[in-house]
């Protein structure tokens, strides 16, 4: 009998992908011999970490539609065509048994496609809010699971749902003690270290927001500064201070491990790993964005600070507070990581591997 074949799709920034690797590894170990495929996007951050699992990783035209006006409403419906005929190229190519994501525009022509050609897809929604994305795929999908327990069903009655724990790369894993991770880093384990995570495409606003404020946190605090991807405009040369664009798995654990608390942008990946390893974290939700109810949903286990109106003050702020606060700090690790269910990713890949019974 051939190998059973699952085909990933996901990209463009790590919030869907680093959950979907997760599944990943925990399926190699539940059903030894499957094989994988993966779609993600040209110029996302995922094609590395996807090689570096040794799946076929294959790059799909982007058609997306922008929340604002713009040219790219004109350009739609062309991309869009384009993407589609891409994945049905692919599929005819890989001939997956089944289709997962979590989310994200990358699956919508994949989907499509995959549900003309009768091929099974799931998807799993990480956001509190449901996406756009998801929402269009809902009904093609023999299973949609989502991270939080809605008190009835968000996609209808009629698609099957399945409250499941959040898949998380870092979930249950052996991980380093903060003077280990804090001197593998370059940094001093007797001080504390906030770490700034701009996000895999780079949160502009907030990189701003702490550079204006720099020396004045600097004076309080070593910073780890990752930039994101292709957003690193200058270089600082600060005591304390260091910045990066990007950082593989390995560092980002020591990273979190090493940090006193994380400032972070509020997608569902980023929510997941500080929920697992229970750090404390002050979170910035894009605006208009499914982040914001992220952050209301998890209230009680973060610090939610508005991008609007005086931001880089108000971080300086919560920052500054947070750093003069051990007991604070262990409350909200402690509350987020009861908030947000995670796991390894082993109840996702069962339920999804049961579908190619």
């Amino acid at each position: 009998m051939a190998a059973k074949k699952i085909l990933f799709c996901g990209g463009g920034t790590l919030g869907p992908v680093t959950p979907l690797l997760a599944v990943l590894r925990r399926m190699r170990e539940l059903q030894p011999g499957i094989e994988f495929a993966w779609i993600g996007t040209p110029q996302g951050p995922e094609a590395p970490l996807i090689q570096a699992e040794g799946v076929p990783f294959h790059a799909l035209s982007v058609a997306k539609v922008t929340r604002r006006p713009g040219l790219n409403w004109l350009t739609f419906p062309f991309d869009y065509l384009k993407a589609a005929h891409e994945a049905e190229k692919i599929l005819a190519q890989e001939k997956p048994d089944l289709v997962v994501s979590a989310g994200g525009y990358t699956q919508v022509p994949v989907f499509r496609a995959a549900f003309k050609l009768r091929i099974p897809c799931a998807t799993h929604q990480l956001d509190y809010t449901p996406l756009l994305s998801n929402t269009a795929v809902a009904k093609m999908c023999k299973l949609v699971t989502t991270s939080f327990d809605y008190p009835k069903p968000v996609f209808g009655q009629k698609v099957k749902s399945l409250h499941v724990a959040t898949p998380c790369r870092f979930a249950g894993v052996p991980v380093p003690e903060r003077a280990q991770a804090a001197q593998t880093l370059g940094y001093n384990p007797d001080k504390p270290l906030v770490l700034v995570v701009g996000g895999g495409t780079g949160a502009l606003a907030l990189n701003q927001a702490l550079l204006e404020n720099l020396d004045e946190l600097l004076g309080r605090t070593q910073i780890l500064h990752l930039t994101g991807k292709g957003k690193m405009s200058e270089t600082l040369a600060r005591d304390n201070y260091r910045a990066f664009e990007f950082f593989d798995e390995t560092k980002m654990l020591n990273a979190y491990q090493a940090a006193t608390f994380v400032v972070s942008r509020g997608g569902f990946g980023a929510l997941s790993e500080l929920s697992a390893l229970s750090k404390a974290a002050i979170i910035i939700p894009i605006l208009d964005s499914p982040q914001e109810q992220n952050a209301k949903a998890l209230e009680q286990g973060i610090v939610e600070v508005s991008q609007s109106g005086h931001f880089a003050t108000k971080l300086k702020t919560e920052i500054l507070s947070l750093l003069d606060d051990a007991s604070r700090r262990q409350n909200l690790g402690k509350s987020l990581h009861e908030l947000l269910n995670t796991d390894d990713g082993t109840e996702l890949a069962q339920a999804w591997l049961n579908l190619l019974v």
